[in-house]
């Protein structure tokens, strides 16, 4: 990974997990002297980060952290609703063994620590959701549907995840998980298909509730 590649991975990484609040004015010679880069690299994610929406043009060398809105939230799991639909449609004929097998253990595991609820369990079913929806996009075998939609998993993280999520969500959540396994072993894509809207449909209400308790 080059050093441009590097710096707009690090900076989005640290956006998508809220290190920065919204609004907040970064300086391309601050970022560039935590990074330890010049900033022809920060200047370089900068653009690419306005253009995905996460940052918009601020001044002198300069960006601004975009404030995430309910209309963001709805756009982007509309189209993560499009995408994933027809990832897991995908998948239901192109899916391997050990993919379907890394999508049960998967389930297991996140039944299994949401049953626990051991310290950081929240954490552990966020990082299995993210698994279980990367698998759509690899198992696809579709290269421009997994560019186009992997990056829209991250909202997952800006809106706090599992975090925000009662118990009965949390239930709702596995159990379309195990469903969706069900439809990709059967290959019925259309059932897979079915499932991935259920399942962010209601991703998208839990979201939109949460946003408005904080």
């Amino acid at each position: 990974m080059n050093v441009t590649e590097t710096v707009y991975t690090n900076l989005r990484r640290k956006l998508m997990a809220g290190r920065y609040d919204p609004g907040t004015h970064l300086k391309e010679e601050i970022i560039a002297g935590d990074m330890g880069v010049s900033r022809t690299p920060v200047r370089a994610a900068f653009a690419r980060l306005i253009a995905e929406g996460l940052l918009s043009s601020g001044v002198k060398r300069g960006a601004i952290v975009t404030e995430w809105r309910k209309e963001h939230v709805a756009e982007i799991f509309s189209l993560r609703i499009l995408l994933e639909g027809q990832g897991a449609y995908l998948s239901a004929s192109h899916a391997t063994p050990e993919q379907l097998d890394l999508m049960e253990r998967t389930c297991d595991a996140m039944e299994a620590a949401f049953a626990a609820r051991n310290e950081g369990w929240q954490k552990a079913l966020d990082e299995g959701n993210r698994v279980i929806h990367e698998l759509l996009y690899d198992a696809s075998g579709s290269p421009y549907l997994r560019l186009s939609g992997r990056h829209l998993l991250d909202v997952q993280m800006v809106m706090g995840g599992f975090f925000i999520y009662s118990d009965p969500d949390v239930e709702e959540s596995l159990r379309h998980h195990r469903e969706l396994h069900k439809a990709l072993t059967l290959g019925n894509g259309d059932w897979a298909r079915a499932v991935m809207a259920c399942h962010l449909s209601a991703a998208t209400e839990r979201f939109l509730r949460g946003d408005d308790t904080q």
